[in-house]
């Protein structure tokens, strides 16, 4: 179990608490839940802008538009709402469930690394915020690992699935084999979207060859490209660089 930590604040002084309470609203109303979705999405910005360390509550209440008073309605402090943040990309990067419950192995690998690259492209970002985070908070770190180590099942049972299938090399272990993959699309991402020495590539064509990296690394079958990706253009359209 690892320690609960308390992270570095570079803020102007210590964050006070409001009439001394701890306890916060989940947000159950309709205005709630929309006071919420604004201090996320501006505490996301602010941590992109300034770097965690710099960041301060009162300017992510001032991004937000809401009350100082009213943060703490919702959050108790600037880790708490960091860790919200952090749980909540690393699920949207990591969860292709959505995304590939149809089609074949092939369809499922596309889309899963169709669905990977977007979700890194939309939060590069904070993405970069976090990487710094996890080099000195044990807390962070853990909930990331976990989150990855979750993702490396979720893998691990798609390529026994596929050795059952018939469809994947029998002598490759399903969890190095899993991992060595998944981190080669994940580094290819971060060349594209955080340090630009992948950058220039068209999305779909990066896509494309991720997915045949992938299979022909597994001893897929040969197959045409354009039977896996037709009917797959018009979602990842959208994910092209901007």
């Amino acid at each position: 179990m690892v320690k609960k930590t308390r992270l570095p604040n570079a803020s102007r002084g210590r964050e006070p608490e409001v009439d001394g309470r701890k306890a916060r609203a989940t947000g159950r109303t309709v205005r709630g839940r929309k006071t919420r979705v604004q201090l996320l999405a501006a505490a996301k910005t602010v941590f992109v802008r300034d770097g965690f360390l710099h960041a301060r509550i009162a300017d992510i209440c001032e991004e937000a538009g809401v009350s100082y008073g009213s943060f703490y309605t919702y959050f108790t402090s600037k880790e708490e709402i960091f860790q919200e943040l952090l749980d909540s990309i690393e699920i949207d990067l990591l969860d292709v469930s959505a995304d590939v419950s149809d089609g074949d192995a092939y369809e499922r690998i596309y889309s899963a690394n169709a669905h990977f690259l977007e979700q890194y492209r939309k939060n590069a970002g904070i993405l970069a915020v976090i990487e710094q985070v996890v080099t000195f908070d044990p807390e962070s770190r853990a909930r990331r690992d976990a989150r990855e180590q979750a993702f490396a099942d979720v893998l691990e049972r798609s390529m026994r699935q596929y050795q059952s299938d018939g469809l994947v090399d029998a002598r490759l272990h399903p969890r190095i084999a899993a991992s060595a993959l998944g981190a080669m699309v994940e580094a290819f991402a971060k060349g594209m979207y955080m340090t630009g020495r992948s950058s220039g590539y068209d999305l779909d064509t990066v896509i494309e060859q991720l997915t045949l990296l992938w299979t022909n690394a597994l001893g897929m079958p040969p197959r045409e490209l354009g039977s896996v990706t037709s009917g797959k253009s018009d979602a990842s359209a959208s994910t092209k660089r901007r």
